[in-house]
C-alpha cells in the first residue's frame, strides 16, 4: 500500500511538472514585470504557447509583438511582449 501511495504521489508531481502547472501560479505571475526580457519570463514560467504575432516597419522604426500564454482555459498567464519586452500581462484561476 505504502509503495502504490509514493507511486501515486510520484506521478502527480511528474505531470504537473511536464505540464508545467507548477510554474503557472500567482506567485510567479507577480513575478513577472513590464520591461521584462522574454527569456527572463521564459526562466520564470518555461516554455509558452504563442497565441498571436506580428510586426511592421515604417522606415527606420520596426515594432514586432506576440502575446504568448502558459496553462490551459482554467488557469493560465498571458503575456504581450512589444520588441521582446514585456508590456502587459494578465491571468485567469489563479
Amino acid at each position: 500500500m505504502y509503495k502504490q501511495i509514493v507511486m501515486l504521489c510520484l506521478s502527480v508531481v511528474l505531470v504537473c511538472s511536464l505540464g508545467g502547472c507548477a510554474k503557472v501560479s500567482q506567485e510567479n505571475y507577480e513575478k513577472v514585470k513590464v520591461g521584462m526580457t522574454e527569456s527572463e519570463v521564459e526562466d520564470i514560467l518555461g516554455s509558452g504557447k504563442v497565441q498571436e504575432s506580428g510586426g511592421a516597419s515604417v522606415g527606420v522604426f520596426s515594432l514586432s509583438g506576440k502575446v504568448v500564454r502558459w496553462g490551459d482555459d482554467s488557469k493560465n498567464i498571458t503575456v504581450t511582449f512589444a520588441n521582446g519586452e514585456v508590456i502587459a500581462k494578465s491571468q485567469e484561476g489563479l
